[in-house]
């Protein structure tokens, strides 16, 4: 079974919020969701993008991409259609830099960048799995969960792929790929530990 993609909707003027969401529905595979106000809990949505009213800013949510709609101007339905279909189709283009230990992880680059100016180098996997993990911060996201949405397997395929790019990465970002401080195994499935929540 296919997994549904879900879109944010916030602070959307009614009859922006309601063309959205009907044309959204007709392409199927989005679950939309709309809310009148932005608080501090929409990262607790698990959202794979956003679209907001620019009263809505500032908003920033790790790891999901953010598209601002200003309506100084007119929009074109059609453009924001096409807007938000590139931007799920690589949702790692539009998200924020973010701290992964030592590193800043930037996603449009492909890249960790060290304080020190090293930087080294993700194949496109690695930034999809990094994102992905990213986006739910330091709870684990469960080996088929990785599967399903970094590879779009289905349900019952047996393979070492996902592990084989766990180790290479562990390498990349690790003191030691042996004993991971950064990207942990947990409960079946992977996190991150991010600078915020590091012991």
């Amino acid at each position: 079974m296919k997994q549904m993609k879900k879109i944010l909707l916030i602070e959307l003027p009614a009859p922006v919020e309601q063309a959205l969401t009907e044309h959204l529905k007709t392409f199927g595979g989005f679950e939309i969701v709309s809310l009148k106000k932005s608080g501090a809990d929409i990262a607790a949505y698990n959202p794979d993008m956003v679209v907001a009213g620019s009263a809505a800013l500032p908003l920033h949510i790790p790891g999901c991409p953010v598209l601002t709609l200003s309506f100084a101007r007119p929009q074109r339905l059609g453009t924001l259609l096409r807007q938000i279909g590139q931007m799920m189709a690589q949702p790692v283009l539009y998200i924020d830099d973010i701290a992964i230990g030592a590193y800043i992880f930037k996603p449009q680059e492909k890249s960790l960048l060290r304080a020190e100016g090293e930087e080294i180098a993700l194949t496109d996997r690695e930034v999809d799995i990094l994102a992905y993990l990213v986006r739910y911060r330091t709870a684990p996201v469960s080996r088929e969960a990785l599967l399903k949405n970094v590879w779009q397997y289905q349900e019952g395929i047996d393979t070492h792929t996902l592990e084989t790019h766990i180790y290479r990465l562990r390498q990349k970002i690790e003191v030691s790929a042996e004993e991971p401080r950064i990207l942990l195994t947990i409960e079946g499935g992977y996190c991150l530990r991010l600078p915020e929540t590091a012991v």
